[in-house]
């Protein structure tokens, strides 16, 4: 799994790259959707755990960097009046695609057997291309001389951006903490299987609705608010499940972990468009992309690690400071409009 969200944060990276040196998303973006359906059919054919390893990095690799090249088409294209609306509607298709397939998925595979279902996905998967091939395309230009891009700290991303970088790894180390803390405390609890994975589905779709609502909230009120209301979710849920012993806790929890992801995720994006030009756009949504998966190795490791070593009480009440520092952190970002120019 590390490796996997390696994979996945290399991806963003390297999607912001080629959008930028090559100026081609629409074509990048049909390229990882071709591939992306041999690789998933293989899936279900590994004869070794290694190779299951390398195919599913692929996997997710060039899945990363079709998410990330939809949200740089995004960012590109949304007017800043609806950008909220927008990336909390692309968010709500993540939560959206997560309880599908966390309903399907496993059936099929109990069923059928595994082949079969990465052949149903693999089916799936054609959607991609063609859905790309629909897809509106401009190449970036720069500002002319003498004319300001951007009325920043830095002509680039700028100082204001990476504090919403580290920002958002912290909340990434508090979301993917309580992925593992669910599993852990409830195996800890003797809760079965079911029951455990009850918290995905149940979590999933209480949160289906908060992403759009969020995101067009945040195109009247203010991103900065949101975002920090938001953060305080994470805080509340490591708070609650570190004292959960009930079923119903342990929902409560999944509902407030996966808004806090969805929220943070749309919100996030809609966030980094205000505030970066145009022509760093690609690199700032990948880069904040990236913080996610980020946030996933280091939260898995620290938590883990901790866990071991401090109990489980005691590190969700450490964990539970980090969001009012990632709030800190919000505080000196303030948006400016950009001039935006489109070749």
């Amino acid at each position: 799994m590390s490796f996997i969200y390696f994979a996945i944060a290399a991806s963003t990276v390297t999607a912001g790259w080629l959008s930028d040196k090559l100026q081609r998303r629409k074509m990048l973006l049909l390229l990882a959707g071709v591939l992306i359906i041999p690789s998933t059919l293989l899936l279900g054919q590994v004869p070794t755990f290694g190779y299951l390893i390398v195919l599913t990095a692929v996997l997710w690799f060039l899945g990363g960097m079709g998410l990330t090249l939809v949200s740089i088409l995004a960012g590109m294209f949304a007017e800043k009046s609806q950008r909220g609306k927008v990336f909390g509607t692309l968010a709500l298709t993540g939560a959206l695609g997560s309880l599908i397939g966390g309903l399907t998925t496993g059936p099929i595979a109990d069923w059928y057997g595994y082949p079969t279902m990465f052949t149903v996905l693999a089916i799936g998967m054609v959607l991609l291309p063609l859905a790309a091939l629909v897809l509106e395309d401009r190449p970036v230009t720069q500002a002319p001389p003498g004319q300001a891009s951007v009325v920043r700290d830095q002509p680039e991303l700028g100082n204001k951006f990476f504090l919403f970088v580290t920002a958002s790894i912290l909340i990434g180390i508090v979301t993917f903490s309580g992925i593992l803390g669910i599993s852990l405390t409830m195996i800890g609890q003797s809760f079965a299987s079911t029951a455990i994975a009850s918290t995905q589905v149940i979590g999933g779709a209480v949160a289906l609705p908060i992403p759009p609502i969020v995101g067009w909230l945040s195109d009247r009120i203010g991103r900065k608010r949101l975002l920090a209301l938001s953060y305080l979710m994470g805080t509340l849920m490591l708070l609650i499940l570190a004292w959960s012993i009930s079923i119903w806790h342990f929902w409560l929890v999944a509902v407030l972990r996966s808004a806090l992801f969805y929220a943070n995720n749309g919100l996030g994006q809609a966030l980094v468009t205000d505030l970066v030009a145009k022509e760093s756009l690609a690199r700032g949504i990948a880069l904040f992309n990236a913080t996610a998966w980020i946030g996933g190795i280091l939260g898995f490791g620290t938590a883990g690690y901790a866990i071991q070593n401090l109990g489980l009480v005691s590190t969700f009440v450490i964990g539970s400071f980090l969001p009012p520092i990632a709030i800190i952190l919000l505080v000196p970002i303030r948006q400016a409009k950009p001039v935006e120019t489109l070749g």
